[in-house]
């Protein structure tokens, strides 16, 4: 039942992406813009990204991994879900 603050995910985020940033594909970066804890039991966690779909599950295991390294959970199955954020400029003309 461990619940993390979303500030302390944003600060771990910009840190694991700074170390070891997403790959690219299509000649594009994905950017993971900010995550949240949605759930504690099981630990589910959403990161909101430009484009969710182009990021490999090779990179979401990666911060599963650093996750329960870098948060002192070993041995819980953390659950990792990406989502597009809403882009503000979409609607301007």
């Amino acid at each position: 039942n461990k619940r993390v603050s979303t500030a302390a995910l944003n600060r771990w985020l910009d840190g694991i992406t700074a170390h070891h940033p997403p790959p690219l594909c299509s000649g594009k970066r994905v950017k993971l813009r900010y995550m949240t804890q949605a759930k504690t039991r099981p630990p589910t966690f959403v990161v909101f990204a430009s484009r969710p779909e182009a990021l490999p599950e090779s990179y979401s295991r990666y911060l599963v991994n650093a996750l329960r390294e870098d948060f002192d959970m070993p041995g819980i199955p953390l659950r990792l879900h990406t989502k597009k954020g809403k882009n503000p400029y979409a609607d301007k003309n």
